[in-house]
């Protein structure tokens, strides 16, 4: 097993480490965390992300949740 980090932003700052088999595992791991916390706090914040690094905080990877709502329909009355 491989170290990996998961650089967390959402207005905060926040880093956890993993151990993953490989960079693919890695990012597997932080599209659960992300899932996870958005789904926990609907809805998300506007800006959250993770950043997936490897062991020598190289990026691997970087994944945003995006909620968005658009109305397109005749004005309610």
């Amino acid at each position: 097993m491989a170290r990996y980090y998961l650089h967390i932003s959402d207005g905060k700052q926040a880093e956890v480490e993993i151990d993953a088999a490989n960079a693919h595992a890695a990012m597997n791991d932080g599209l659960n965390a992300l899932t996870t916390f958005a789904c926990s706090n609907f809805p998300p914040p506007d800006n959250i992300a993770i950043t997936v690094l490897d062991e020598k905080r190289r990026q691997v990877g970087r994944m945003r949740f995006v909620f968005e709502i658009e109305f397109t329909g005749a004005a309610v009355v």
